[in-house]
């Protein structure tokens, strides 16, 4: 919204306060479309042949002004909407003195929900539902009793002390915040945001298309950015009411040991729903009753993370990545547009969401002795959203603007490679979540480990980000790219310019000291449940409790609180021999080669110089592939893969280098330059580089592969035998 308004505010200031003219902008746009190309490589030359105008001036200035307005009016509003509800629906203060009865039924209650302030109870007896509604600010809580609830204290008890108990879940849940400042950014986000995108659109198109007609293509797809940032926004809000709604209703079970009143009222609503229309789902504030009694009995329904959130989350932060990251870059004076800490604060708005809802999902699935199955589609839609925000980045319509846009081979590639991480991250994040269930169920503050998980995957995700978004600089067809990259087709000359540049600019110990941390994080919990379980003698009996929202018995508990069983040195070890195999026979095949076949390796020495960088790369996640399989029943198979993948780089890339220069030594002699070469000069680093970026590759492959595995392996005719039920009472939590 921020972005939205500070750009509407630019071009509205360009057009009054500095006398901007629609001919004086078609002007500056035609002059800039003719002379980029030539004057690319001179910015000096550029700004003289063409003035651009100052649209939008300010930046992140502007930006940040239009934030602070925007929650200065959250604030406000916040603060003075319970008043006005108070006022708009004359609202009155409960009288004890007219409600003796239901005035002990409301003590009961309130000391069986244990709040810790004090909740005013005011009526409106013109509401004839026996309906309630819990509202306020903070300091200032109330619940609000219909005229048709409090005469159903005296004809249903039960049913009154249920529905009170839900009002008074929610400021336990302290949701009632959540719930007003969704619902007051969402108003924001209608007048302040769609509306005007809605009516402006039709309009920009237009006058793009006739100013300059190679921006329609630009205009179109931001459009479309917009409106499905419009639909998520609806979503989102619409998931955060409901969902608020089945935590209330879990809160009063746990107080009611079991809401059988509830259940009471949901089965007669249910009945009426039936029959009844059913409003759309966006615009849905309540779950039917249907999914309310199931989230009663399962309360792993509590825990789902819809594909359709992560979307537009990542969405919403690719939008406005380039903005933050400027305006970070201005405020703490950064000039590398790359750096991890420009990167930062857009990977926490989007990876500690994300992540928080794929560990909910994942713990929810460990208590059912399963595995959660979401990750797959999670991961695509969030490669599908960072895709898609970057439509709606000006940088972009510049370059549309200008005709310097990527080739669209190019562009595709760059799109593939955001999705990539997008998938890699909520891929690493199921693994990891799942490797450290069992220490999350037995710590005494459950939050403290997954915090560090998601704050190391936020970190993560904070380099990847800031090596992926400037690689889709505008601008790849006018570089002139070294040899043997422009013999490639297209796609492999941006794909082969951006390794190069990220395997160059990295030193490569930070590499492999990246790709380590994320391979150490899920396998580091073994050795946390084990701490904890010599920390923690009541862990058995006092851990999944908390989840379950149900005691569970001694045996159930320790067989979820069990470590997985990690093999990571027999990965290692297989890693190495497979490298060193795979090494020996590419070392025979040169061999052989050059005495009896030689022209295919010198056809392609002669294209690709380096070919053995590739031929490295691929024989190395062979090894993990291989591993991995051979670890096919066991969870973290994708990380042994991983393992073994920078076991093999120990020797890989030194027996692939080495098997070209004997290729040389064979076939032209030992006068050869290859062979008076020493072959272990600068090979550490070389190795490292390669073994760095393949296990990289790896930690996205290997996950993929899993879970394609799985999925055929599930819809094959023998499927195993489902899990035996946990022993404990009956799922009614």
């Amino acid at each position: 919204m921020a972005t939205e308004l500070g750009a509407l505010a630019g071009t509205a200031a360009y057009f009054t306060l500095d006398g901007g003219s629609v001919g004086a902008l078609t002007e500056a746009l035609d002059c800039a479309s003719k002379n980029f190309t030539e004057a690319a490589s001179d910015p000096a030359a550029f700004a003289r042949r063409c003035e651009l105008p100052d649209i939008g001036g300010g930046g992140s200035i502007v930006d940040l002004a239009a934030f602070a307005a925007l929650w200065l009016a959250v604030g406000i509003t916040y603060w003075l909407l319970p008043v006005y509800r108070l006022r708009r629906r004359r609202l009155r203060p409960f009288r004890p003195d007219v409600y003796p009865d239901i005035q002990h039924t409301l003590t009961e209650l309130m000391a069986l929900a244990e709040l810790r302030y004090p909740v005013r109870f005011v009526v409106d007896l013109r509401d004839q539902r026996p309906t309630g509604l819990a509202f306020g600010r903070v300091g200032r809580r109330y619940v609000m009793l219909g005229g048709g609830l409090l005469r159903l204290h005296g004809i249903d008890p039960e049913a009154f002390r249920a529905i009170v108990l839900h009002e008074l879940a929610h400021l336990r849940n302290r949701d009632v915040d959540i719930a007003f400042l969704t619902l007051i950014c969402h108003r924001l986000f209608v007048f302040a945001v769609a509306v005007p995108m809605a009516v402006t659109a039709p309009f920009a198109l237009l006058v793009g298309w006739v100013l300059l007609p190679s921006s329609a293509i630009y205009q179109t797809l931001l459009i479309a950015a917009q409106c499905a940032l419009a639909v998520t926004v609806a979503h989102a809000v619409g998931a955060v009411l409901r969902s608020r709604e089945l935590y209330a209703d879990a809160r009063v079970a746990m107080w009611t040991h079991g809401a059988h009143s509830l259940r009471r009222l949901f089965a007669a609503q249910h009945g009426i729903e039936r029959t009844a229309p059913r409003r759309r789902l966006l615009r849905r504030t309540h779950p039917s009753a249907a999914k309310r009694l199931a989230a009663l009995s399962d309360t792993s329904l509590l825990f789902r993370f819809s594909p359709w959130d992560a979307f537009g989350l990542a969405l919403s932060c690719s939008l406005v990545y380039l903005q933050v990251a400027q305006g970070i870059g201005d405020a703490v004076g950064l000039t590398d547009r790359d750096s991890v800490l420009s990167a930062l604060v857009p990977a926490v708005l989007l990876g500690g969401s994300v992540a928080a809802g794929i560990w909910r999902a994942t713990l929810a699935a460990h208590l059912e002795h399963t595995r959660w199955a979401g990750a797959h589609r999670t991961g695509l839609a969030v490669g599908c959203g960072l895709a898609l925000g970057t439509f709606g980045d000006e940088q972009y319509r510049t370059a549309f603007a200008l005709g310097v846009a990527n080739p669209l081979v190019a562009q595709v590639s760059w799109w593939l490679l955001l999705a990539a991480v997008g998938y890699g991250f909520v891929r690493w994040n199921a693994v990891t979540a799942r490797a450290w269930a069992p220490v999350v169920l037995a710590a005494r503050r459950p939050f403290v480990p997954i915090a560090g998980c998601c704050a190391a995957g936020v970190v993560l995700l904070s380099i990847w980000l800031a090596r992926v978004y400037p690689a889709g600089g505008s601008g790849f067809g006018l570089l002139t790219l070294p040899s043997p990259l422009n013999l490639l087709p297209a796609p492999l000359d941006y794909l082969g310019y951006v390794f190069s540049t990220a395997a160059v600019l990295p030193p490569p110990p930070v590499v492999i000291a990246v790709v380590a941390a994320t391979a150490a994080m899920p396998l580091a919990a073994p050795f946390g449940a084990r701490l904890l379980h010599r920390v923690r003698d009541d862990a058995p009996t006092a851990g999944p409790g908390r989840f379950l929202l149900w005691p569970s018995s001694a045996e159930a508990s320790a067989a979820l609180l069990a470590p997985q069983r990690l093999r990571p040195v027999r990965a290692l070890v297989g890693g190495v021999v497979f490298g060193a195999a795979a090494g020996f026979a590419l070392w025979v095949v040169h061999v052989v080669s050059a005495l009896v076949f030689p022209w295919p390796i010198q056809w392609l020495g002669s294209v690709f110089t380096l070919y053995t960088v590739p031929v490295a790369m691929l024989l190395q996640l062979a090894a993990g592939f291989f591993v991995a399989r051979r670890n096919a029943r066991h969870d973290l198979r994708a990380l042994h893969g991983v393992l073994a993948v920078l076991g093999a780089g120990l020797v890989l890339p030194l027996a692939a280098f080495t098997s070209r220069d004997h290729f040389a030594c064979v076939r032209w002699g030992t006068s050869h330059p290859a062979c008076q070469e020493d072959p272990l000069s600068g090979m550490g680093l070389i190795s490292t580089s390669i073994t760095g970026w393949t296990a990289a590759l790896a930690l996205l492959l290997l996950p993929a592969w899993a879970a394609l595995h799985d999925s055929i392996r599930q819809q094959g005719p023998l499927r195993p035998p489902a899990p035996a039920a946990l022993p404990g009472p009956p799922r009614t939590r």
